[in-house]
């Protein structure tokens, strides 16, 4: 178990008068446990009841794997799987346990930065090494192989080639060519945390290129916003305005900018007037984006600035203000 995680449940569960607390979903699990993974099928096959001690309900089918592989040591209540009893009250389904995430604990930060910089080196090489007569799917099964292979999970790959990226926001992968300018998004999850990051290729292609940097600079607004004790409303203004002064100011209506993330890929999305105010220790992964072009990557909000999270040294980098990004891939390093 996380204690610093913990810490902050218990106290919570004393404030609202629990002595007793179900918790069900995974994003919850991970946060508590450092990544247990309790779904089987896409259904969670195991729950935690926090109390005095702490028991992790399970079914006889998972029991020998959760003590194996997950939950060594955890102490173990095995069902029949014909009478696995629902989790009792109250419980995570009914009480959102959000707000206690999003401050990530040290050891979470740690854990985050690793996964964020072995997903990146990953997604990175995979990309590097695509050329236009790839097809979509095909980098998509490189991109999985590579992940992986080094021990983290995609939760989600989207990839688009030239055809089909000035048409879809969110390009399920297709069997069609990348051609001149393709784009590979992927959120990859390791031990709970979800990393978020994309990566684009342009080989001579002008108006992706002048997108891509009209991106960049509205993802400079918004990392500069971000700073503890700002709103995630105020940085999504600052989005809105950017977008404004470019010359795209439908572009904000057209996708959403991103937000807080963690164990989720988005634990908290930003929208207009948000008032959640921003602290050290929460993940960050702004995503704005024009019909073909996106920029992307996880920082981590410290006292001192953004951490990013997802950054290869082995990607081509521009400067935009004061901040190294990810360039456009152009076949040459």
């Amino acid at each position: 178990m996380r204690h610093e995680a913990l810490a902050k449940l218990k106290a919570w569960m004393e404030a609202q008068g629990f002595e007793r607390f179900f918790v069900v979903r995974p994003e919850n699990f991970a946060w508590l446990t450092g990544g247990i993974n309790t779904l089987g099928m896409g259904e969670p096959v195991a729950y935690l009841e926090v109390g005095e001690e702490i028991i992790l309900h399970t079914t006889e089918i998972e029991a020998r794997r959760m003590a194996e592989e997950e939950a060594p040591g955890l102490p173990l209540r095995a069902h029949p799987w014909y009478a696995f009893p629902p989790p009792g009250s109250p419980n995570d389904l009914g009480n959102d346990l959000t707000a206690l995430r999003l401050v990530l604990e040290d050891e979470a930060q740690e854990a985050f930065l690793r996964l964020g910089q072995t997903a990146a080196r990953a997604v990175g090489e995979v990309v590097r090494s695509a050329t236009p007569e790839w097809r979509e799917t095909a980098l998509a099964g490189a991109l999985a192989e590579a992940l992986w292979g080094a021990g983290v999970r995609p939760l989600l790959l989207l990839v688009a080639g030239e055809e089909r990226l000035f048409r879809h926001r969110h390009p399920l992968p297709k069997d069609r060519p990348l051609g001149r300018a393709f784009m590979a998004v992927v959120c990859a999850e390791r031990g709970g945390l979800v990393a978020n990051l994309t990566r684009m290729a342009a080989f001579g292609h002008p108006e992706v290129e002048a997108r891509y940097r009209t991106v960049l600079e509205v993802e400079r607004r918004a990392l500069d916003r971000s700073r503890p004790k700002t709103t995630l409303g105020e940085v999504l203004e600052a989005i809105r305005e950017a977008y404004l002064q470019a010359g795209f100011p439908g572009a904000f209506e057209e996708h959403h900018q991103g937000g807080v993330g963690g164990y989720r890929s988005r634990e908290i999305l930003a929208t207009p007037g948000h008032p959640l105010v921003l602290e050290e220790g929460m993940a960050l992964a702004w995503n704005p984006s024009l019909a073909g072009a996106k920029v992307e990557d996880t920082f981590l909000l410290k006292k001192d600035g953004l951490l990013n999270l997802t950054e290869d040294p082995s990607w081509p980098q521009v400067r935009v203000g004061d901040r190294a990004r990810p360039d456009l891939w152009r076949g040459e390093w």
